[in-house]
């Protein structure tokens, strides 16, 4: 059992860092950091001398993301940050339709596998998919997914087009999962090189396209 418990709590007001022993009797309040910016998620990464990655947003600034030692959290912005893919054509009925925002974000932070040292995942909204080896100081695009055949058919759920979810397989270091509002679940088994959607027997939302493995 560890020793210490650390919550990493994001709000539109910056990031909020509460710890506790293992009891979880008491807690001691660290933050606000990152005053000004909206924190879509953050996470505290293990794998070496603990580490806090937060996905941040603002109005002023876009998006980014930020690191910092959870000893000090002096966060510093990733130099080459994750830009999110720009709106297709065929995905803007349907932002206008339902009054959906399409600003860029970053909405979640996946570290890699306990071997994979500096390795880290980001999903953003417009969907897309980036990678980090250095502990988020820089961010490349995963093609293989952000530019999928099967794309233009990816709608925006009422939170946005945006890739929610990452799980790595810890078996099968070239197999991971992501999941997407509203395409549905892919997989790749050939470490994000291609991708097939795994969305069979999953309801679709009203209006997807009829023959499609996507938009669910």
């Amino acid at each position: 059992m560890a020793d210490r418990v650390v919550v990493s709590v994001g709000t539109k007001r910056g990031l909020f860092v509460f710890e506790s022993s293992a009891k979880r009797r008491d807690w001691k309040l660290r933050g606000p950091f990152l005053k000004g910016w909206h924190v879509y998620h953050a996470m505290v990464d293990t794998r070496r001398s603990p580490r806090i990655h937060a996905a941040g947003v603002s109005d002023v600034f876009a998006t980014t993301t930020f690191s910092a030692k959870l000893s000090d959290a002096k966060f510093t912005g990733a130099k080459k940050p994750p830009i999110p893919p720009k709106p297709l054509p065929a995905h803007e009925k349907n932002y206008k339709q339902w009054g959906i925002s399409k600003s860029p974000r970053v909405w979640h932070i996946e570290p890699g596998r306990a071997g994979e040292k500096g390795v880290l995942y980001a999903g953003t909204a417009p969907a897309g998919l980036f990678r980090s080896g250095d502990d988020g100081k820089t961010w490349e695009p995963v093609e293989g997914l952000n530019g999928h055949p099967t794309r233009k058919q990816w709608m925006p759920g009422f939170g946005g087009m945006c890739l929610h979810s990452i799980q790595l397989d810890p078996a099968n270091a070239k197999r991971m999962y992501v999941a997407i509002s509203a395409a549905g679940a892919f997989r790749t088994d050939d470490g994000g090189k291609s991708w097939k959607p795994i969305n069979k027997a999953v309801a679709k939302y009203p209006g997807a396209p009829k023959v499609t493995d996507v938009g669910t």
